[in-house]
């Protein structure tokens, strides 16, 4: 028995020691296709992960592109922290989202897509429901007419559904980003301050994209990805582009050759030799939002190249399968399995054999029951012999 308890022991440390070489993200791996995009990916992902410790709220761009990269699988303690920090904010607040008197209505959909990175249903997230966030027209317009238009992108990366008390459908989504495009194949409203047709467009492309929906809103799709392909440019803001490439990348454009045009490289032009990027180019040195920024343009175009889901398509993730967040895992969990299963297969072997030796040793008298031990045949005859004394014994203080 007690070699028993130690071959276990040495198995479980073993099938320890497995799992966390299969777990340990040591960046994404060059397939002998994609090598310079596999180097910045691995580059830029050594530097997010070195300045950014402890990811909370704010960081969700940094979340999303590591996680769907897969140059940080889910379970990676940066995402953990993420995941741990995001649910203390919503207990702390007593809100889904925000401070006292204060709802960050437009971090709803960025922090909806980083907790479904992590494998975390954003409607199941702490004590609240997230899917509230987007559910409420009052909250959505909160955070502006764009943000009602991210919440459709939101909504459909892990097909949610709305919370039923709420006000807003999907479809009212759906309607309220149709409505916005104009004759040119554009999307793009009133008043719209700072923000450009090209990111309204590239986002409204991608949500639109993600509904999967025929006919009218594939047309509008379509003539929303001609628009961009027709009027982006390298002196476009560094964030419209990273938008674009991510809708292009939905609907199946290879952003380093669209129509002649090298999207992606427009955003490597502000690349770093640390891996950081940095949208000003007089800056001495990158920074970790322009970093973020530029990483999930990098991801959305390596997923697409290795012909996984798009960016904010995650339903590889909802239901548990995760088995796009990194390409190495799956062999890992197939080889963990049949490892798994042969270990169990030979303890079972070692302890029926045991057992039978036991049983076999028991009838033969060879086993000491009081000390869990098999007896050699000396140890077995002296046991008889103490046995047939004390009997003897205890038979002749019974006569007298």
């Amino acid at each position: 028995m007690k070699y028993f308890k130690r071959i276990i022991a040495l198995a479980l440390s073993v099938v320890l020691a497995v799992a966390m070489v299969g777990c340990s993200a040591d960046g994404v791996k060059d397939n002998g296709t994609q090598a310079e995009l596999v180097q910045s990916i691995n580059e830029t992902g050594k530097y997010l992960t070195r300045k950014i410790a402890s990811p909370k709220y704010g960081d969700e761009n940094a979340i999303i592109a590591l996680n769907r990269s897969t140059y940080i699988d889910f379970w990676h303690n940066r995402t953990t922290v993420y995941v741990s920090n995001i649910n203390a904010m919503i207990k702390n607040n007593g809100y889904v989202l925000g401070k006292k008197h204060e709802v960050y209505a437009d971090g709803y959909p960025d922090v909806i897509l980083s907790m479904t990175t992590a494998g975390i249903y954003a409607n199941l997230s702490s004590s609240q429901d997230l899917i509230e966030g987007i559910s409420f027209d009052k909250v959505v317009t909160m955070g502006g007419t764009l943000n009602k238009v991210d919440a459709l992108t939101a909504l459909e990366c892990g097909k949610y559904a709305m919370v039923e008390r709420g006000d807003l459908t999907r479809q009212d989504l759906i309607d309220f980003t149709m409505e916005l495009q104009q004759t040119d194949g554009s999307f793009s409203y009133a008043n719209m301050g700072d923000v450009t047709k090209i990111e309204v467009t590239a986002s409204a492309v991608t949500g639109l994209a993600l509904t999967g929906e025929k006919d009218e809103i594939r047309q509008a799709v379509d003539n929303g990805v001609k628009y961009l392909i027709a009027n982006i440019s390298e002196d476009d803001k560094p964030t419209d582009i990273v938008k674009t490439i991510i809708a292009l990348n939905t609907v199946g454009y290879d952003v380093t050759d669209v129509d002649g045009k090298n999207v992606l490289g427009y955003i490597m032009a502000y690349a770093r030799d640390d891996g950081s990027f940095s949208f000003d180019k007089a800056a001495k040195k990158g920074n970790v939002d322009d970093t973020a920024w530029a990483m999930l343009a990098l991801a959305s175009q390596y997923r697409f190249t290795q012909g996984m889901t798009s960016i904010y398509d995650m339903t590889d993730i909802v239901g548990g399968t995760h088995n796009q967040l990194s390409p190495g895992w799956m062999s890992y969990l197939k080889m963990m399995i049949v490892f798994t299963l042969f270990s169990g297969v030979f303890m079972l072997f070692v302890l029926i054999r045991s057992k039978f030796r036991i049983n076999k040793r028991m009838a033969k008298g060879l086993y000491d029951e009081e000390t869990n031990r098999i007896l050699t045949e000396e140890e077995a005859a002296e046991l008889r012999a103490q046995k047939a004394a004390m009997a003897a014994e205890t038979a002749e203080e019974t006569k007298e």
